[in-house]
């Protein structure tokens, strides 16, 4: 019985540090934390805060790097980005310049939950 519970709890260490491990590389999972101000799918209402999806890439690395370098002063968005490395950064430009721009139209909302 030891044996058996022994194995099985090696079995879900390495389950489980595999499942992280995949999930952390994943674009969406990384920009999750961007829904709640940028919109589902980088895409809002017009307003102050800006939708993301279909900006280009190059524009939103610089965007975010000068956030985490702190040359481009935000509200929250310096305090967020110094968490990041330039590979995440590039990470994130390259998955909302990959996303469709456009209206969010009458039948969308602005959060993900409806």
């Amino acid at each position: 019985m030891r044996v058996f519970i022994g194995s099985l709890m090696v079995g879900l260490v390495f389950a489980v540090s595999s499942v992280q491990g995949g999930n952390q590389d994943e674009p969406f999972m990384l920009t999750n934390g961007c829904i709640n101000c940028h919109g589902f799918e980088g895409q809002r209402s017009p307003g102050v805060i800006p939708s993301l999806a279909g900006q280009p890439e190059a524009y939103l690395y610089k965007t975010l790097m000068a956030y985490r370098d702190g040359t481009l002063k935000g509200t929250i968005m310096n305090r967020i980005m110094q968490e990041y490395d330039d590979q995440t950064l590039r990470q994130f430009a390259l998955y909302y310049s990959r996303l469709p721009s456009g209206s969010l139209g009458p039948d969308r909302k602005d959060t993900p939950c409806r």
